[in-house]
């Protein structure tokens, strides 16, 4: 008798194991993503080319509105105008401030408009930037950008996260691993965004923001990017037509270029990696020729 209640026990036990086996294997697939290329990858600042894969390694098809030409100023007045609040355990919550300074946004706005030109209508674009103040003051911010009938998203999965000596041998370095993919986040229990003129938050998400590049808030295209005295002295369809003939003109005539300086730069990006890995250049001609090659952008 007591062997039966044994051998019913291990056949409880099998059978358990298969269930949760069989749970284990149907359960959703992790979120998988492919970087696809940088334009720029240093310590303090990094804007990858990011698409993402299904659960059988397959590119997942999407209809962004890429490549998207903004002009310099556009994309300044867009990340100029967020705002945040954030939580501290000795002040509780601090007041409204803006997120980025003119110092930063000088340093992230060229390879975001590089990246944003040979981004292809599948794919995002990952920023890390950081406020580069003293040693453990350091902060960075990480959030993914792509634009979808005709308004930009920004998600961030977090702001002015805090260096520290746990995050790797060089508290300096980017350590992008330690941050979340933005698309799963919903919120922070650390900051709020506050949402500004012509920004709204996407449904259910408190760390998306979206733009609405129709209106004349941003001055995202036209000659300088302000916005103003042409935009405002013009009807709204012809603001819009201007802005849809200069992308054409843009597409056609810069994009095929960019597209082949970046292909041509991957390529000997690869080639530099597989001279490295086989010992034939040393890790200091490595990095010396891979930050050349990153800055042709």
């Amino acid at each position: 008798m007591k062997q039966y209640y044994i051998l019913k026990f291990i056949c409880l036990l099998l059978l358990l194991s298969l269930t949760t086996g069989c749970y284990s294997y149907n359960k959703k697939t992790p979120r998988k993503s492919n970087i696809v290329g940088a334009t720029v990858n240093d310590h303090n600042t990094l804007v990858e080319i990011r698409e993402e894969l299904d659960g059988d390694g397959n590119v997942i098809k999407k209809d962004y509105n890429h490549p998207y030409y903004f002009t310099a100023g556009g994309l300044t007045n867009i990340l100029s105008s967020i705002f945040y609040t954030q939580k501290t355990l000795m002040l509780g919550v601090k007041g409204k401030q803006r997120l980025y300074q003119k110092e930063e946004l000088q340093v992230i706005i060229p390879p975001i408009l590089s990246a944003f030109s040979m981004v292809n209508d599948y794919q995002d674009i990952l920023v890390l930037s950081t406020v580069d103040k003293v040693l453990l003051a350091d902060s960075q911010s990480y959030f993914s950008m792509f634009i979808s009938n005709n308004e930009l998203n920004i998600v961030f999965s977090d702001i002015l996260n805090k260096k520290s000596f746990r995050d790797g041998k060089s508290f300096r370095k980017s350590n992008k691993a330690k941050f979340k993919d933005p698309f799963e986040v919903k919120r922070s229990g650390h900051w709020n965004l506050i949402p500004m003129e012509g920004q709204r938050f996407a449904p259910g998400h408190q760390n998306w923001l979206i733009f609405d590049l129709s209106s004349n808030l941003f001055g995202v295209t036209g000659n300088g990017g302000s916005g103003s005295s042409n935009a405002n002295n013009n009807p709204a369809h012809t603001d819009n037509r201007a802005r849809t003939i200069e992308r054409k003109v843009r597409t056609s005539n810069n994009f095929i270029e960019e597209k082949q300086k970046y292909s041509d730069v991957r390529n000997k990006l690869k080639e530099l990696k597989v001279l490295s890995d086989e010992g034939l250049i040393s890790d200091e001609d490595y990095e010396l020729k891979k930050k050349e090659l990153l800055n042709e952008f």
